[in-house]
């Protein structure tokens, strides 16, 4: 029961898609504006130690397929910021 109540909650207070959308688009123009460079902003994190038997089925992308989903991606963004900017 009480798991119901939470997913009715988490639904009730979900923003809408165009709100994150829009907030979305907004964030990345104002990163534009400010020129913000990313670079060097990973954080290392400590070696882990290794443990026997782990990766041993480890799937294996090429990166062909990388390289098409981040294109894919990059022109949807840049379709998207022009329609917005056409429609207002």
């Amino acid at each position: 029961m009480e798991l119901n109540k939470f997913f009715k909650n988490l639904q009730a207070n979900k923003p809408d898609r165009s709100a994150q959308f829009r907030n979305y688009l907004t964030m990345i123009d104002r990163l534009s504006s400010k020129r913000v460079s990313l670079k060097g902003s990973m954080v290392a994190t400590a070696p882990q130690p290794a443990r026997a038997g782990a990766g041993r089925r480890v799937a294996t992308t090429d990166m062909k397929t990388v390289m098409d989903r981040y294109h894919q991606k990059a022109l949807r963004l840049a379709q998207a910021k022009y329609y917005a900017k056409q429609v207002g």
